[in-house]
């Protein structure tokens, strides 16, 4: 595999993640309304899975491929 190549895959995986997390932080008053406290899987401007725990959150999905990255955030509740 040549440097150039594994350049362009790894410049592509930020755009998706920076993708994701802008749309992610475009809705964050949606998500801070109605799941404050909650951290969020994102993936293709969708959310995949929630929940209070990042443990939990993170067994439940299971990732075992890294090459598709997924943006996890979480949401403060309000103060």
């Amino acid at each position: 595999m040549n440097l150039e190549f594994v350049r362009a895959l790894d410049i592509e995986k930020v755009e998706k993640i920076r993708n994701r997390l802008e749309w992610f932080h475009s809705n964050y008053g949606y998500f801070e309304k109605y799941y404050p406290g909650n951290h969020f899987a994102i993936k293709d401007q969708k959310v995949l899975d929630c929940d209070r725990s990042l443990d939990t959150l993170l067994e439940r999905l299971q990732i075992r491929d890294y090459r598709d990255s997924i943006a996890v955030e979480f949401v403060y509740p309000r103060s």
